[in-house]
């Protein structure tokens, strides 16, 4: 039979613990529970950049899977796509293109990263993100891609578009739906 403490014993109990003698923790461990706090608070922003591009790469290389960029991917022949490429203007086509290529990376790090390391993103987010789609596009024209001026300016304006609209959505949502 399981015995539970009477309020009475529990009022000794809890009067015994207040008038026991205070044992402060050493000076090493407060230093250490702070530094680890501030640290939490204020991540180093290389490691959040570094989280980011890896999750924004990651996406990257699996939407090539479904949609080439330039003619580089790693899916089959799509129909769908090669009709809509030929029926789209091109600007408009390798905007969404662009667009494609970064939302789901975009989103994906919306939610990855937590409260601290999105307010260590903070404004800067948008140099990353121009930075992000720009060496995107000079990777894939160092892998041999046949790019023409117009069309690769509408890509790059895809991608940060798409950069823009994924993490701030994601953020958004994540925030005022799941962490309230």
């Amino acid at each position: 039979m399981k015995h539970t403490k009477s309020e009475r014993e529990m009022r000794q109990e809890f009067a015994a613990f207040i008038e026991t003698e205070q044992i402060a923790p050493g000076k090493h461990l407060d230093e250490a529970i702070l530094a680890k706090v501030r640290n939490d608070l204020h991540p180093a922003w290389w490691k959040v950049y570094g989280k980011f591009t890896l999750v924004e790469a990651s996406a990257g290389l699996a939407t090539l899977t479904i949609c080439p960029q330039f003619g580089i991917g790693f899916g089959q022949h799509n129909q769908f796509l090669h009709t809509l490429h030929s029926s789209t203007p091109p600007t408009v086509f390798y905007m969404l293109c662009g667009l494609f290529f970064v939302v789901l990376g975009a989103s994906l790090g919306g939610l990855v990263l937590n409260r601290a390391e999105i307010r260590t993103v903070g404004n800067s987010k948008y140099l990353f993100f121009a930075a992000y789609s720009v060496l995107a596009y000079l990777i894939f024209v160092a892998l041999g891609a046949e790019a023409f001026v117009v069309s690769s300016l509408a890509w790059i304006l895809g991608a940060l578009l798409g950069n823009l609209l994924g993490f701030e959505t994601a953020v958004r949502l994540r925030l005022n739906l799941v962490e309230r």
